[in-house]
């Protein structure tokens, strides 16, 4: 037993500093302009190159042990030919002391709904096969895969094997708070108390409380963890031009894990219009060429080009389920009609109309349309976990109010109309949003929570720093992590109770016959294509799929009923 806790200790810190190793790296060899003291951002940078490196070489390649223990060791034979640069003894302990709270949150037994559907498969098949291509079908959710599959596919190990795939969502928590801290101490430091100083510490305040639970993450809360720093980083940049060679390729990297992450995130490039505005207005055009001259902008386009060809080899779509990106013609791909099917379905899911509690009765084409589904909606999914949720935000903001309230100073209008801009478009997003998929989910959770938190960061910044500022800060900084551990260790034993989970005898999340039901089939696939006489190029058939050779690899072409 205690050797089952100390080799999952260890392999969950080395993985840790294995990825800011690899970011370190990466900037290094990229001269991309992110400081190597910034540890947040070289473990940010890190998951990025990492995602990137994923894709690439999974088109030729698994990711078995070998590779992976060559990968883990790569990144830490880089992080200490960098050690002067990045562990320097404070940043050591920041990097060990945020690892080690978030690690209450690494104990799960029990895993996210989708985790044992498709998450666990997909990573699984990744350290299985090279691509297949024409897999999409093989089920649902491999229509529709994320980066942050291909990022747990690398922490598939020796005696571990696949109980690490959840390490992507710490990496995400992790690098974040350091982030988030860093920033906030830097403030306090200065003792400055603008709006981005309180959007930093609402962010924490967020991420910590709303988002504690790990196996809830999914693909989306990292993808909105990752957004909500995205706009504390483009909404610093007004009046501090100065700072933007430091802070573009920062942006890059978040909005690329970010879209990569779920590809309906795409919809936050709008966001890069506000900043093209008030850059002319201000008579910084120059900037905007300089994005074009930044290394990591290509590295970026890259990684989208890898998503699509993803989605094109698994689906026959450029940008799955959206159903005009889809081409006719290939072999592999799915019918048009079935996408507009799905892409329904979808929706109807979103709209409280199907899922465990939610299921109605009306057709799936009838009830998305005309707000058909509204009235459903309201009474399965508004009541309760909507208004819980609007509760809790509001809590926060009266909170807050009472802690910095002080003698007003005066207001910064600049900034406020800056942000106004971004608040117009994060009002449109959430017109889209209700519209298309009111899933707090799917981008809910960020849209509501910036809706709220930037007009109260404004009105904070409007009150003088008190003397006991920094108390106040430091205050809510332990409450915030006290109410994660106290939460953490709550789910603990309550997955001890109600799950019967023994983690006296390890620390590994439930898996079952349905977890593998995906590597079975393709196993039964791969035995044919094996033996397929080499001179022709059409493989026996199985009751789903015709097997092909081509491109040298496996092709997966769905018999249609």
């Amino acid at each position: 037993m205690i050797s089952n806790y100390i080799i999952f200790l260890i392999s969950y810190f080395l993985i840790v500093l294995s990825v800011v190793g690899h970011g370190a790296l990466a900037i290094k060899l990229t001269k991309t302009n992110i400081s190597t003291e910034e540890i947040g951002f070289v473990g940010l940078a890190g998951i990025f190159f990492l995602m990137l490196y994923s894709y690439i070489t999974h088109f030729f390649i698994n990711h078995g042990y070998f590779h992976n223990i060559t990968f883990i060791t790569i990144g830490l034979v880089s992080l200490y030919y960098f050690r002067s640069q990045i562990l320097i003894k404070r940043n050591f302990i920041f990097l060990f002391s945020i690892f080690s709270i978030i690690f209450l949150a690494f104990i799960i037994f029990k895993t996210h709904d989708d985790f044992g559907y498709y998450h666990f498969p997909y990573s699984y098949y990744l350290n299985k096969f090279s691509i297949i291509i024409g897999i999409g079908p093989i089920n649902h959710g491999f229509k529709t895969p994320s980066s942050i599959f291909y990022l747990n596919s690398l922490f598939y190990l020796p005696y571990l094997d696949y109980y690490l795939y959840h390490m992507g969502a710490i990496l995400v928590l992790g690098f974040t708070n350091i982030i988030l801290i860093s920033n906030i101490k830097k403030y306090l430091k200065k003792k400055e108390n603008n709006h981005i100083f309180f959007l930093n510490l609402l962010a924490f305040i967020f991420i910590n409380i709303f988002f504690y639970r790990l196996a809830e993450h999914g693909t989306d809360r990292s993808a909105q963890i990752l957004i909500f720093l995205f706009f504390i980083y483009i909404l610093s940049l007004r009046g501090h031009y100065e700072n933007f060679d430091s802070i573009l390729p920062k942006l890059i990297i978040l909005l690329s894990i970010t879209v990569s992450l779920k590809s309906f995130y795409v919809l936050y490039i709008i966001f890069i219009i506000p900043f093209i505005f008030y850059t002319m207005k201000d008579n910084k055009i120059h900037l905007i060429y300089k994005i074009f001259k930044s290394p990591i902008l290509y590295f970026s386009i890259l990684m989208g080009i890898c998503v699509i060809l993803v989605y094109f080899f698994n689906t026959g779509c450029l940008l799955y389920p959206v159903q005009q990106t889809c081409i006719s013609g290939i072999e592999w791909g799915i019918p048009k009609t079935e996408v507009s099917t799905l892409n329904t379905h979808y929706q109807w899911w979103a709209k409280a109309g199907g899922g465990p509690g939610y299921n109605h009765e009306m057709e799936k084409d009838l009830y998305i349309q005309n707000f058909n589904w509204l009235s459903n909606w309201i009474d399965k999914y508004f009541f309760n976990k909507m208004t819980d949720f609007l509760v809790g935000l509001l809590l926060i903001f009266i909170i807050l109010i009472i802690i910095f309230k002080s003698k007003k100073k005066d207001s910064d209008n600049i900034s406020l109309n800056y942000n106004f801009l971004y608040y117009c478009l994060i009002i449109l997003l959430l017109v889209e949003w209700f519209y298309n998929h009111p899933s707090l989910r799917y981008g809910g959770y960020i849209i509501f929570a910036l809706i709220f938190f930037i007009p109260l960061s404004h009105l904070l910044s409007k009150y003088e720093i008190s003397k006991n500022f920094t108390l106040k800060t430091i205050f809510l900084t332990v409450l915030v992590v006290s109410i994660f551990i106290g939460r953490n260790i709550d789910r603990i034993l309550y997955e001890q109770n109600f799950y019967k989970a023994n983690f006296e005898r390890n620390m590994f999340f439930f898996t079952d016959k349905k977890h593998f039901r995906v590597d079975t089939k393709l196993k039964d696939l791969s035995n044919i294509y094996n033996n397929c006489n080499p001179d022709i190029n059409k493989c026996s058939n199985n009751q789903d799929f015709i097997i092909k050779k081509g491109y040298g690899k496996m092709i997966l072409i769905k018999i249609r009923n």
